[in-house]
């Protein structure tokens, strides 16, 4: 695939060409957010769409190098509020760090630093600070395996349902393995609202109806 470089910020940003102004916006965007902090040496487009093997709701992933991770990290809830994302968080399970977006669509970026390494976080304990952030995981979690059920791999759907059990609904309280998508949702709506109510809080619900919505489109009953 053919690219072009961008000099943002000091940075090379690099993305690949497209005919559709509407992607190259979003590329644009995604890639300018990062790339204007000073320690942001290279923003470029990775993964699949960067090979051309992409799907049409795959993964938007930017590989990112930085002179100073630790101060990139601290930014980036700031640097990227122009994407306006309904979700942000850190992939807690990864082997490298990755900053993942939600934004409406849905539409998932992931902002990949493949220089670093992670260890693998515990599961969160839910309490009235964390449940927001379960809620997001959970959400971003079941977006992107309706993606890969939606282009026929199910194999990818078993392989990740018990792990979202282990790292999110058990420690809500459920007690069962989802057998699938659509029973996933169902535990987790009935531990969040018994979450809800324990703790007297409303977690919004716009990343979940956004995502519902998407999910709805690809044929699931939610």
């Amino acid at each position: 695939m053919d690219r072009a470089g961008l000099e943002i910020g000091g940075s090379t940003a690099r993305l690949s060409c497209c005919d559709n102004s509407g992607v190259r916006d979003l590329v644009e965007l995604a890639i300018s957010a990062v790339a204007r902090h000073p320690a942001v040496t290279r923003v470029e487009l990775a993964g699949s769409r960067s090979r051309g093997t992409h799907e049409e709701l795959s993964d938007w992933d930017f590989a990112v190098d930085t002179s100073d991770f630790a101060s990139v990290a601290r930014h980036l809830p700031t640097l990227v509020e122009p994407l306006e994302p309904l979700a942000a968080q850190w992939e807690p399970l990864g082997h490298f760090p990755v900053y993942m977006l939600l934004l409406r669509g849905p539409t998932k970026v992931e902002y990949l630093f493949l220089d670093h390494s992670q260890e693998t976080k515990p599961a969160v304990k839910p309490s009235p600070e964390t449940l927001p952030a379960i809620d997001a995981h959970f959400w971003d979690w079941i977006w992107w395996l309706a993606t890969k059920a939606s282009v026929g791999r199910n194999d990818l759907v078993k392989q990740h349902l018990p792990k979202l059990y282990r790292h999110l609904l058990e420690p809500t309280g459920a007690d069962t393995v989802p057998d699938s998508i659509e029973a996933a949702i169902r535990d987790f709506l009935v531990r969040r609202s018994q979450l809800e109510r324990q703790y007297g809080l409303e977690v919004s619900r716009a990343l979940e109806d956004e995502v519902r919505r998407g999910i709805r489109r690809l044929g699931y009953d939610v």
